[in-house]
């Protein structure tokens, strides 16, 4: 049986992280002036080893790792296993304009996660996931003496995810999975223009927030070949159908004259103000497919192509004009000289290579953003147990400088956490 002392430090870890996890919602993980639009920035779905693998998982199957990005991976898990794992991200970015530039950087803790098997042939997962965040704050001045004009653009909040979810093996080859989501979270967009040098001039104000609150499926299949000589090869699928989130969203417009005097009365006027409760907010169907290949547990590699249709989705109670179909392409590499290896620590560290393209999700100035990048990793055994302190980074660049819009070189680093013990597990001796 699982010992004492083990449930206690499982107990302690998330009585430290769920705080901090419900934190770090309400903090931002992004400072990119593309966050501006829609729903910010948004998520991987990957994490720890497939960071390093330029994000797969669509395809890829791991005993001892947790895989969210395919359900249908759950039933890879060790019989006997629980694993939990948690993560902290570091991010720096460079913002490049044709006449500015800036620089940030985010640390954020971002996820939490759970897995374990039920049966030899169901297996499940659940926990908390980040999904898109807004970060920004954007300063211009136009103009001199009394027709200079600031304007203002900043905004905050991030949308989350908790997630429950299973997956079945049928037969020796296919599994399926499903994760059941709830959508919470809140996000908040506010432009200022304001002329500082002439009193009788009026300024205007833009208020808008999102409130999101809304469940949602994701589905996947998986189907894996052994050959021979024990090596594998698997297929994956992923499917997320269209979804109407409920949400509540403010917007306010006004303008407004003498506005903070503390001589004379404002005067405002009130350009729109909207306040709704329906399903204002739209996810979009998303379709993936990939694979892996994997020899004699030393090397895998495996790509990814995912594909969402944003074009005509819903924001703020109102097709966006500015929502695009979105594609990212995936490939990556994992090496490790020898798993079970008992003289040489560092034979059983993982070495991960990856990188990916994407088209985003948003079409400014008729262009659409597009990004690129390249990863790296390394999966360091934790002790002589199958627990993994996983290391990644990835450098890229998102958009351009081109068609007056920003180009944004950035670096990340993550650091995840992957805690591994046996349950049910009676040992002979203590």
């Amino acid at each position: 049986m699982l010992k004492i002392n083990k449930l206690n430090f499982f107990a302690i870890i998330v009585i430290l992280l769920v705080p901090a996890v419900m934190f770090g919602q309400n903090s931002s993980s992004t400072s990119s002036p593309y966050s501006r639009f829609g729903f910010g920035t948004m998520s991987g779905s990957s994490f720890g080893r497939g960071d390093g693998m330029g994000g797969i998982g669509i395809g890829t199957r791991n005993s001892f790792q947790i895989n969210t990005t395919n359900p249908a991976s759950y039933t890879s898990i060790d019989s006997l296993t629980f694993l939990m794992q948690f993560g902290i991200e570091s991010r720096f970015t460079y913002s490049q304009s044709a006449t500015t530039n800036n620089t940030r950087n985010n640390v954020n803790f971002n996820h939490l996660t759970f897995a374990m098997p039920f049966t030899k042939w169901w297996a499940g997962s659940f926990g908390i996931t980040p999904y898109a965040s807004k970060g920004y704050s954007i300063i211009s001045s136009e103009g001199a003496a009394d027709l200079m004009v600031n304007s203002t653009f900043s905004g905050s909040g991030t949308l989350t995810k908790f997630y429950f979810g299973n997956a079945i093996k049928l037969g020796k080859n296919l599994s399926l999975g499903v994760n059941t989501w709830f959508l919470f979270g809140k996000i908040t967009d506010n432009t200022y223009i304001y002329s500082p040098n002439d009193a009788f001039a009026y300024d205007y104000l833009k208020d808008n927030s999102l409130s999101a609150h809304g469940f949602g499926i994701s589905s996947g299949l998986q189907y894996q070949i052994i050959t021979k000589n024990n090596n594998s090869f698997t297929f994956g699928a992923t499917f997320d159908p269209k979804i109407n989130i409920s949400s509540n969203y403010i917007i306010q417009e006004e303008r407004a004259l003498f506005r903070g005097s503390s001589t004379i009365a404002e005067i405002v006027d009130t350009i729109q103000h909207v306040e709704s409760s329906n399903k204002g907010l739209q996810l979009p169907v998303s379709y993936g497919a990939g694979f892996s290949y994997t020899i004699k547990s030393k090397i895998t590699f495996g790509a990814d192509a995912l594909y969402q249709q944003w074009k005509g989705c819903d924001f703020l109670g109102q097709p966006a004009t500015y929502l695009a179909n979105s594609s990212k392409y995936s490939a990556g590499f994992e090496y490790t000289p020898n798993l079970y290896s008992i003289r040489s620590y560092w034979e059983r560290v993982q070495y991960r290579l990856g990188g990916f393209i994407e088209n985003s999700y948003l079409s400014l100035n008729g262009s659409q953003i597009k990004g690129v990048a390249a990863t790296f990793g390394v999966g360091l055994p934790m002790g002589r147990s199958r627990s993994t302190l996983n290391i990644s980074g990835e450098f890229g660049k998102l958009g351009t400088i081109q068609n007056n819009l920003i180009k944004e070189t950035y670096g990340k680093i993550t650091v995840h956490f992957m805690l591994h013990d046996r349950w049910f597990f009676k040992t002979k001796f203590d």
